[in-house]
């Protein structure tokens, strides 16, 4: 049954997306050409819904079959402000100030509710030390949330990044918890994201747009904590999968910011954009971001999860040589200086 469920749920993103491609102009949803896009022509956007709904539809399956307690799947209804305010970003650009403030919002809800289950006296009774972990987590999530965003310039590249983490973090809950909630939670997911990235794929007949990209990086967030709260999954694994796309955006961002650079408009200074523009081909970056996770990422994810004890060295051997790659290709810089 949960493998049929799996099937259904790919088939169902696979047909909403398809539905969206061709209806794209007369419910609006259009990605016009920009800087930081590499398409030259009007393109269907807001695939990331079929990835929505297909999800939703796949955890009211769950909880009919009473695997999804009634308390989380209410948990979930916290995204819906999250998925509206992108979706209106997507149709009709919305303020950075009031997109953050629904960013915050939802990291601030998401944190409140695992690490204090709302229980006052634990929100009021806490140290200034208890105080760090909790505003560190929040902004954790709001700057995954965007980075995610961020990285969503080239075909099939978000989609790809965001199938292979949770394809292996599933792997990796199911080795870790004999409870299979998370596991189904993940591959529930990696089946949503399959059915779109059939159309995302290069080159990309529709785009997943911010209700997409912004969703999943919520959703990524939501993972993180609702994993390590749970000891299910070490957070420090969870930054190892996702540590293309964070030393990626992060790095990009603090160039830019050093070399003075206006961060708030659109731009092609990422790892991904120096790639595709020096092979000439928009494949380019898609086939680096296999490579690099399948042979770099993903086995030290592994080993961050068998070698407990281990994970932080783990994860800066992860992230240094990464940091590295980010400084060799010139990420951040204007296209004009040199690219190694």
């Amino acid at each position: 049954m949960l493998i049929l469920s799996f099937v259904l749920c790919f088939l169902a993103s696979l047909s909403i997306t398809f539905f969206i491609e061709k209806k794209s102009s007369f419910l609006g949803f259009i990605d016009k050409p920009r800087e930081d896009k590499f398409h030259h022509k009007e393109m269907p956007t807001c695939g990331g819904l079929a990835v929505i709904f297909s999800y939703s539809l796949y955890l009211i399956y769950l909880f009919r079959l009473n695997i999804l307690d009634k308390e989380l799947l209410i948990i979930f209804l916290i995204f819906t402000p999250i998925i509206l305010i992108s979706l209106i970003d997507d149709i009709k650009n919305v303020k950075i100030y009031i997109r953050l403030i629904f960013h915050f919002l939802f990291a601030i809800t998401i944190i409140f509710y695992f690490q204090y289950q709302f229980d006052i006296d634990s929100i009021l009774i806490f140290s200034q030390k208890d105080i760090i972990i909790p505003i560190a987590s929040v902004f954790l999530i709001v700057w995954l949330m965007n980075l995610y965003n961020f990285m969503d310039g080239s075909d099939g590249y978000a989609a790809a990044q965001a199938l292979f983490v949770s394809f292996y973090a599933s792997l990796l809950s199911f080795s870790n918890s004999f409870d299979s909630l998370y596991t189904l939670l993940l591959v529930g997911f990696f089946s949503s994201l399959l059915g779109f990235f059939v159309r995302n794929f290069p080159p990309a007949k529709i785009f997943m747009g911010d209700v997409g990209s912004i969703t999943i990086g919520s959703f990524f967030g939501f993972l993180i904590i609702f994993t390590a709260s749970n000891s299910v999954l070490s957070i420090y694994t969870w930054l190892i999968l996702l540590s293309l796309f964070i030393v990626d955006a992060s790095y990009t961002l603090l160039t830019r910011i050093v070399t003075k650079q206006n961060v708030t408009k659109p731009h092609n200074t990422h790892y991904f954009h120096k790639i595709s523009i020096s092979s000439g081909t928009n494949k380019a970056p898609l086939y680096n971001l296999m490579l690099i996770n399948l042979f770099w990422i993903g086995p030290l994810a592994i080993l961050s999860n068998i070698f407990k004890d281990f994970d932080v060295i783990i994860f800066f051997i992860c992230y240094i040589p990464l940091t590295a790659f980010m400084i060799k290709t010139g990420a951040g810089l204007k296209n004009d200086a040199n690219f190694a």
